[in-house]
């Protein structure tokens, strides 16, 4: 059987051949062949396409990277948290109150699957309405788990699940924002019911933690 140059050392040499060709009595070994040495020259002096430029590539990438945040209503603003601080989203009950506490931002005790959990008004510490806005059927209970630190609820007029934001769409916060508002909001963006604020979820732990003290 004949065998292409190119390809000998696979067929009789010994790079998976059967070591039959005659030339390994004197060689030893493939890579000491003309016919091996002149094959690799070869494989280094052909043309290579270039790779695209690297810039591209993390363009790419930056265009295609997104955040999944769960979205949801305080009056009339809707507003978007990173879901990895969402333990739970439940039925809103009204909060039960804790004596000496009824005229602070904290709205007491609520029940999420057997167990108590601190309740903070955060429609009104964002300034966006009062608690007593927050029911009928839509409205619902968000149960943040903090790092390091015990959960804190707070109540919404509604929450439509989750939504994926790509990085490119989002908006840098508009300077004509509440403060209370600005103080946790990272940026801003388009989605299918207007204009989305996406919140810090660091400066919003911090802010639900305050109003627990106040």
């Amino acid at each position: 059987m004949s065998h292409e140059p190119k390809q000998c050392w696979r067929g009789i040499g010994v790079y998976g051949g059967d070591h039959s060709c005659p030339r390994l009595l004197q060689e030893i070994h493939c890579r000491n062949c003309d016919v091996f040495r002149h094959a690799a020259r070869g494989l280094l002096s052909r043309k290579i396409e270039p790779l695209p430029p690297l810039s591209g590539l993390l363009e790419t990438q930056a265009k295609e990277a997104s955040i999944s945040v769960l979205c949801f209503r305080l009056g009339s603003d809707w507003l978007a948290l990173g879901c990895e601080q969402v333990a739970e989203v439940a039925e809103a009950r009204v909060p039960r109150r804790i004596a000496h506490r009824c005229q602070s931002r904290f709205e007491g005790l609520v029940p999420v699957r057997g167990e108590l959990h601190l309740c903070v008004a955060l429609i009104e510490l964002l300034q966006l309405g009062a608690r007593k806005e927050l029911g009928g059927e839509r409205a619902r209970l968000v149960l943040l788990q903090p790092a390091n630190a015990a959960p804190i609820a707070f109540r919404a007029n509604e929450v439509i699940g989750l939504r994926r934001i790509r990085n490119v769409d989002i908006e840098e916060v508009p300077a004509a924002l509440a403060p209370e508002l600005a103080r946790c909001v990272k940026g801003v963006a388009a989605f299918e019911r207007g204009r989305l604020a996406i919140l810090d979820d660091s400066a919003l732990i911090d802010i639900l933690a305050e109003a627990l003290f106040a």
